[in-house]
């Protein structure tokens, strides 16, 4: 399986937890019930702890916050009924390319670190060091917040893709690859239909 195909596949069990609920152990269903703001929060809290574990090079950690972003990510996409088709094809027009799967795009932003081309803002990113990536890490975080609670669908598209973007180039800078993103997505998930369990914790987060 590839990156593409699962962060796919966890989109689609959050689009049936939106669609038709869930059992009562159901983390999923648990925020659909909260609403948009408690997913927005928690939006907000993996970033800011993704942020932190690539900071401190913890790279275990950092895999594991991804997994808790993307999987926050696709509950926000389905909470607005916006598709992940829509988002990447944003995404490939970021990178000004066409019809590219995640792990097509990430090797491309991969590519992009050596790159001799005059202006490549990925490149750009590259030289400036973590402390950029991460800062734009942030500030694709919160628009995408801003956009989501307008109700902007077309915004939150491109916001999405925008931090999806910029995740993408901090795994790269911490030599992070799709394949052991991918590993995580899967052990998480279990290979069954809940994407996480519910802890009785969350409800006071």
């Amino acid at each position: 399986m590839s990156l593409h195909t699962a962060v796919y596949d966890q989109y689609e069990v959050a689009l049936d937890r939106r669609n038709n609920g869930g059992e009562d152990s159901s983390y999923t269903a648990y925020l659909y019930r909260q609403g948009l703001d408690k997913i927005l929060k928690k939006c907000g809290e993996e970033t800011f702890e993704v942020v932190i574990a690539a900071k401190g090079d913890d790279l275990q950690e950092t895999l594991g916050e991804l997994n808790d972003v993307l999987y926050h990510v696709t509950v926000l996409l389905c909470e607005l009924d916006v598709t992940l088709d829509a988002v990447l094809e944003a995404l490939n027009h970021r990178c000004a390319v066409e019809g590219n799967t995640l792990d097509e795009l990430f090797q491309i932003i991969l590519e992009r670190r050596s790159s001799q081309e005059e202006g490549s803002y990925t490149r750009y990113l590259y030289e400036q060091g973590i402390d950029k990536i991460l800062k734009k890490v942030g500030e694709a975080l919160s628009l995408l917040l801003l956009a989501a609670k307008n109700g902007d669908k077309a915004q939150t598209v491109e916001e999405t893709a925008n931090l999806l973007y910029h995740l993408m180039v901090m795994m790269a800078d911490r030599g992070l690859s799709p394949a052991a993103l991918e590993a995580e997505l899967d052990k998480r998930s279990q290979k069954k239909g809940n994407l996480k369990k519910f802890h009785t914790t969350d409800v006071n987060t």
